[in-house]
């Protein structure tokens, strides 16, 4: 099984990121989806550092919350926690914000939900992650005070071109032989004449 991509080039862009979220700026990262989780660990790591801790508001059930009514409602849920917490020092992230505020088919049951706890509290640091293929509502990217954008996709597609058609297989046909030729058998020798007896004279 390959390894997944390396966020090593992205240091520089990650250490800009984990100071503007240690200062309470709302950050969107726009990148591929696939880039979301390991772009949020490496990022823990540099928040753990300087003593701010992390939520990942995903919907994942846990033992003390089971999910029953789904991922997105799930989602939902832990952002009213998060958005009416008084805890400090502490950064949200939101890595299906796109799914759940895209403009594709306009405003949803999950979308009225999301704004209003997006603005609800103001000291409540969001950090929201964007595939390129999914625009949020322009209500949305307001609340985003600094964005990153990331343009290496996470994988890279490769078309493979079916192989070229066989040509079919003609069956090879041995010539049918020619028939033998059929000896033409000599023909018998005519037999001789048979001696006639002399022709009689009549003297007169």
């Amino acid at each position: 099984m390959p390894a997944p991509p390396s966020v090593a080039p992205f240091a520089g862009l990650l250490a800009d990121l984990a100071q503007d979220l240690r200062r309470g700026s709302c950050c969107l990262v726009v990148c591929d989806k696939g880039w979301t989780l390991p772009l949020y660990a490496a990022l823990k790591e540099r928040l753990r550092a300087a003593n701010v801790r992390c939520g990942y508001l995903d919907g994942r059930p846990t033992e003390e919350s089971p999910n029953d009514a789904g991922v997105m409602l799930a989602t939902v849920a832990q952002m009213r926690y998060a958005a009416r917490s008084q805890a400090e020092g502490v950064v949200y992230a939101l890595p299906h914000l796109d799914v759940m505020t895209t403009t594709e088919g306009g405003w949803t049951t999950i979308s009225r939900e999301v704004v209003p706890l997006l603005y609800e509290n103001a000291a409540t640091v969001w950090l929201g992650f964007r595939d390129p293929s999914l625009p949020l509502l322009q209500v949305v990217e307001k609340v985003f005070t600094r964005r990153y954008v990331i343009d290496q996709p996470y994988r890279t597609l490769e078309t493979v071109s079916p192989p070229p058609p066989s040509l079919p297989l003609v069956p090879i046909v041995p010539p049918t032989p020619a028939p033998a030729e059929e000896a033409n058998e000599p023909e018998p020798p005519e037999e001789p004449p048979a001696d006639l007896p002399p022709t009689e004279r009549t003297e007169w």
